[in-house]
């Protein structure tokens, strides 16, 4: 058996070798801040007042933290409720017989930000062998006052950071685990004065979130329920594609303006 170090060696050196992005489409994302059923998910959850005032990162996270113990996971999960917030908030929160995928948390958790006027976005993150089925599925935000958009992770109730205790995006966890730069999880609770400490301790959950940061599906826009059109941001160099190519550009740019 190979000790964590040295998996994690293993998933540095595929994604350093898988470091830069084909390129793809300059997509605008679309995000759905007016649809029908956010007055309902607001007046039925009060989620206008869980997530409180404060930056969107601050606000998605007081969301995430709320919801993310009361909704159980099922790994098999078969999507059988309608991906939207609404009915799968019916059919899994408070419930512990009808668990749900990160699929579908992370559906929830974007329609709330979505209703609060937060620019927010589902994101599939891919390992890298085609013999692995599991995957992961998380939100980011874009947060003004950090310029940037931030990972939120609803299944593991957690964000990630780097050694000075910013939150960090999608690509950068990528790139840092690439580059073997200090990155963590940070979950409620915990003791920001040692970060190192934290990574020992979420030894497990680094593992698994840097093997499946091969590559990223992006839904093309964010409503209730799931878009019909997705893009694929893909690393040169790593086998088959399966959808359209985004570019690294359309992932980053920020969503004002």
């Amino acid at each position: 058996m190979q000790r964590p170090e040295q998996v994690y060696l293993l998933e540095a050196g595929i994604l350093r070798n898988h470091l830069e992005f084909e390129a793809g489409e300059d997509l605008a994302f679309q995000y759905d801040f007016t649809n029908a059923e956010y007055p309902e998910l607001i007046l039925t959850y009060g989620i206008d007042k869980i997530a409180g005032e404060g930056s969107a990162f601050i606000r998605a996270w007081r969301l995430m933290n709320e919801y993310a113990p009361r909704l159980k996971h099922k790994g098999d999960y078969r999507n059988q409720a309608e991906s939207s917030a609404m009915e799968l908030l019916a059919y899994s929160l408070d419930n512990e017989n009808n668990g749900i995928n990160c699929r579908g948390k992370a559906q929830i958790l974007n329609e709330m930000c979505l209703a609060l006027g937060i620019y927010s976005r589902k994101v599939w993150i891919m390992p890298a062998s085609v013999y692995d089925t599991e995957c992961h599925v998380v939100n980011e935000v874009w947060d003004t006052e950090l310029n940037k958009w931030v990972m939120l992770d609803i299944t593991n109730n957690d964000y990630w950071v780097d050694e000075t205790g910013t939150p960090l995006s999608i690509l950068e966890i990528r790139e840092k685990g690439a580059m073997q730069e200090f990155c963590t999880p940070v979950k409620v609770g915990d003791d920001l004065s040692d970060l190192h400490a934290l990574r020992e301790k979420h030894g497990a959950e680094v593992l698994y979130i840097m093997k499946n940061m091969a590559y990223m599906q992006y839904c093309s826009t964010y409503t209730v329920g799931e878009s019909e059109r997705f893009y694929g941001l893909y690393p040169q160099g790593l086998g088959a594609r399966e959808l359209s190519l985004i570019s690294v550009r359309a992932c980053q740019q920020s969503p004002v303006g």
